[in-house]
């Protein structure tokens, strides 16, 4: 077997073990000192009233656990998919920096892990929590002769959460409002560094199977980004829309950006579908279609497909 192979299925079975001690740890807290235990809070199992939008739900179920200092919550998706093609690869952008000068392969692996941390609690009332943020997004050449990463974005925020909870009708509610800042770049230096600033407000909208999340940035043209990646918006958008819809732990998602600019031709989606496995786990189909799959090609289209894991979603 590829040693190459062998250190994916490494990775997927390390993913595997480590969560589920994660959720075992869980599941036994009674048996354990708070101080020697770090909760990792699963979405399907938050157990609230069935009245309550799908995005209440989970937010009442890490509520319960904001106190304490061990918790860990995901984010965004966390996923790995040990397959994942790309039709067209921008290999134009990687000339001279792959290892042996190799061409990047349409086959490779893509994993992502995303996680919040609350660093205010009840800040002036209860419906005000500021989190840390932190997601990861990695692109591995695994299937190549010698494999590589050919590109990891990193996305460090802080944000404050106001929780609305406002009625709208038919079942609906505005959840939400978040306030924030982000960062995003993909650690590289010179002509390959790909890096960008943005304050957001976000608005959360759910009912009991739905959720959708509008999200509004600016961009922040600092010295890095006028220098090296000017148009980025421009194909990255300023902003996006999130729908997603659960049911019996069956989750949808579309993520779109860039939707209405230059007459919708970069127009971006990704469309996410996943499935229970085990309580925990997930089987995870992905499907990307525009630009800024990742930041070094944010503008060259591309057309993906992957299948893995996943252990979170949206909802």
């Amino acid at each position: 077997m590829n040693y190459s192979i062998k250190k994916l299925l490494l990775l997927v079975v390390l993913v595997i073990v480590y969560s589920y001690n994660c959720y075992a740890e869980t599941s036994v807290s009674t048996t354990l000192p708070t101080q020697q235990k770090i909760e990792l809070l699963p979405p399907a199992n938050i157990q609230t009233n069935a009245n309550e939008s799908i995005i209440q739900k989970r937010a009442n179920g890490e509520s319960d656990l904001n106190n304490n200092r061990f918790v860990i919550s995901f984010y965004k998706p966390t996923y790995i998919l040990p397959y994942y093609y790309t039709a067209s690869p921008d290999n134009q952008v990687y000339l001279g920096s792959t290892p042996g000068n190799q061409s990047i392969k349409s086959s490779e692996s893509k994993f992502q892990f995303s996680f919040k941390i609350p660093i205010f609690v009840n800040l002036i009332n209860d419906s005000n929590n500021v989190y840390l943020a932190y997601t990861q997004l990695s692109y591995w050449q695994v299937y190549s002769k010698s494999a590589f990463f050919r590109e990891t974005d990193f996305e460090p925020e802080i944000f404050l959460s106001h929780k609305l909870k406002f009625f709208l009708g038919k079942g609906w509610y505005f959840d939400f409002i978040n306030l924030g800042a982000v960062h995003q770049s993909n650690g590289f230096g010179g002509n390959m560094e790909r890096t960008w600033n943005r304050v957001y407000a976000e608005g959360v909208f759910a009912n009991e199977n739905w959720m959708i999340r509008l999200k509004p940035w600016y961009v922040v043209h600092d010295s890095s980004y006028n220098t090296y990646n000017p148009a980025l918006a421009h194909y990255l958008g300023y902003g996006s829309i999130t729908v997603a819809y659960q049911h019996n732990r069956h989750v949808i998602s579309v993520l779109g950006h860039t939707l209405f600019q230059k007459g919708s031709k970069r127009a971006t989606a990704e469309v996410s579908y996943s499935f229970p496995l085990s309580l925990h786990f997930n089987g995870y189909v992905q499907f990307f279609s525009g630009y800024g799959q990742s930041l070094i090609e944010y503008n060259h289209r591309t057309n993906s497909v992957g299948i893995g894991i996943s252990l979170s979603n949206w909802i």
